[in-house]
């Protein structure tokens, strides 16, 4: 049994991607680009949705993960331009999770505890967070509450859709999004514009967040390293400083005086096109 693969997610040619050691780089949407060959393992190989790669991003390749890699004990998943910014090796995995059931990023608290379900209706539209919203409840009645404390209660931030944990609770993960992201695909509208094209593979990069706490899971926050970004100074100016600083004051002021009334009602306008849709839930 292998100790550890780190999934690397890549659809282009870069020399950032890494592979070899604990690193597999995994050529995502392999399916829909037959002529693009990167020279890795591609997510269409054995048991694959490499050909849902348009609209579940690199979920497919967890995907992949999830049902091709079988004998390792630790398993996650980068992205060929972000990775964890320490040391990850076989002999310094099992001290690095022994006090954590799964590694995140380290990221910066949302400004507001509503902002979540706000900031997903705005990636996707209001009818399919509250498709998604309908289905997960359906299927997993037992934690409305922890789905309410996720979207509309919490500040807490697990970006990108990457983290290492034992290959147990990867499948456990995997088994516990794809049904509800199937039937998803399965009722919801496409979309005229590319962006929305894409509305499975955000509801999915914040479902980890929502594993984590219906799970009740300890994590470690670990910074990353993100190539995405070129820093120009490494110095935030003062003035920028003090106005952010002011400016989250302000909202956790606001959040506090805020009435937490959030109801998992349907909104009477969603209703609506949904019956103009034919769309029963």
């Amino acid at each position: 049994m292998e100790k550890i693969n780190i999934l690397v997610c890549v659809h282009k040619s870069s020399n950032l991607t890494r592979n070899g050691g604990v690193y597999k780089a995994i050529q995502a949407g392999k399916a829909l680009h037959p002529e693009l060959d990167l020279g890795f393992m591609t997510d269409a190989e054995g048991d694959n949705i490499s050909d849902k790669n348009q609209r579940f991003c690199e979920l497919t390749v967890l995907y992949w993960g999830w049902k091709n890699i079988k004998d390792v004990e630790y398993c996650g998943l980068n992205h060929y331009r972000r990775y964890f910014d320490m040391k990850i090796d076989e002999k310094n995995i099992g001290k690095i999770m022994d006090d954590c059931d799964m590694l995140v990023v380290k990221s910066k608290n949302m400004l507001s505890r509503h902002e979540r379900a706000n900031n997903l209706m705005l990636m996707t539209s209001k009818e399919d967070f509250y498709l998604f919203q309908s289905i997960f409840l359906k299927k997993y009645p037992q934690y409305k509450i922890a789905f309410f404390e996720y979207f509309y209660n919490s500040k807490v931030s697990y970006p990108y859709q990457m983290f290492i944990s034992k290959k147990d609770i990867y499948d456990d993960y995997c088994s516990f999004m794809f049904p509800v992201l199937f039937e998803l695909e399965n009722i919801m509208k496409h979309h005229g514009y590319s962006r929305q094209e894409r509305a499975i593979g955000y509801i999915g990069e914040w479902f980890l967040g929502l594993y984590i706490f219906c799970k009740q899971l300890k994590v470690k926050n670990v910074p990353i390293i993100d190539y995405s970004y070129v820093k120009k100074s490494s110095k935030q100016p003062i003035k920028q400083k003090i106005f952010s600083f002011c400016y989250r004051k302000l909202v956790d002021i606001c959040d506090f005086f805020y009435p937490n009334n959030v109801s998992f009602t349907i909104p009477d306008d969603v209703k609506v096109g949904f019956s103009n849709d034919h769309i029963i839930i």
